[in-house]
């Protein structure tokens, strides 16, 4: 299936050489040379929009293994140490300030919790250093590796800095599919303009005029529809999930849908209208595996689907 701006290259790779037969033509600020460098940009920037996606992934991929290994960390940390400390401890006041913030709501959530633990584990290993006799400072194993409060530190500067890569990431996609899209509508626009204006300097019955007719396809249709990624699901504390939708999708898009599918189910049985780039579904029973996709269409026979995600509400 092709994509909308292989449909625009296609038309213009002919005009190019149909053009070839009198290449002195010009059109108002257009020649052949500026038409054909703006034929080769598309797959040009259709390359810099793919290399920025995957990117975009892999940033993604990094964001998301730095906080799952602090959101692991977050959760058993003040629990192993609730168990270390005797009833009464002073640092009991810190543990019930640790436990009052979800960890696992938000990514907000854990980096506020592991906030507080950071300082609370540092406090702890102290007081464990001063007992008669001393105890070694605290480690939590994470795959088989033993981390101490400065790996823990380490980490929460990882999944900020990840944090603000993957956000770089985001815009450098944003502007590449921008750039993309912008020369797409000059190259389209420039091909028709030829064209009317060709026919009218060489019209059928001529070879330039003839050539046009039979080598250069005018009869494309609607582009088709292109796919909404679903960025990310979020399962909030209230049961219910926010879903993030790129703002870069649904070209040519007439209808625009988000679909779920609940446990039991075997089909995406559930449709909404989308209504904007952040939508939230739900309520559900905390524990609900949800798993959703968006559905897009046009004129075009056959809908457009984007790639499943699955969340658990809590």
């Amino acid at each position: 299936m092709k994509e909308y701006w292989e449909i625009t290259h296609d038309r213009a790779v002919p005009t190019q050489a149909v053009w070839g037969l009198q290449p002195a033509f010009e059109l108002n600020n257009l020649t052949r040379a500026q038409h054909g460098t703006l034929t080769e940009s598309l797959p040009t920037l259709a390359q810099f929009r793919d290399t920025a996606e995957n990117n975009l992934t892999d940033a993604l991929s990094a964001k998301g293994n730095h906080f799952t290994k602090l959101l692991n960390l977050a959760i058993r940390q003040p629990g192993l140490a609730d168990g270390l400390l005797e009833d009464g401890d002073p640092l009991k006041d810190q543990l019930d300030k640790i436990f009052a913030v979800d960890a696992d709501v938000s990514e907000a959530h854990t980096l506020r919790r592991c906030r507080l633990i950071l300082p609370f584990w540092t406090d702890l290993n102290t007081a464990r250093a001063a007992m008669t006799p001393p105890k070694l400072a605290l480690t939590l194993d994470y795959l088989g590796v033993a981390v101490t409060v400065a790996d823990f530190s380490t980490t929460m500067n990882l999944a900020i800095v990840a944090q603000q890569a993957e956000s770089d990431r985001q815009r450098d996609v944003t502007t590449a599919k921008g750039a993309l899209r912008a020369a797409d509508r000059k190259l389209d626009r420039a091909n028709k303009r030829w064209y009317q204006a060709w026919l009218k300097a060489y019209p059928e019955g001529t070879p330039e005029g003839d050539a046009a007719l039979s080598d250069i396809p005018t009869e494309q249709g609607t582009a088709q529809a292109q796919k909404i990624e679903i960025l990310t699901l979020t399962p909030l504390a209230d049961h219910t999930v926010r879903v993030n939708l790129d703002p870069d999708g649904g070209a040519h898009a007439s209808t625009k849908e988000l679909q779920t599918m609940l446990p039991g189910e075997t089909e995406f049985g559930h449709t909404i209208p989308i209504t904007g780039n952040e939508m939230i579904l739900g309520p559900y029973p905390a524990g609900t595996a949800l798993t959703a996709r968006t559905r897009v269409a046009n004129s075009n026979p056959g809908t457009v689907t984007s790639t499943p995600k699955s969340v658990v509400t809590i």
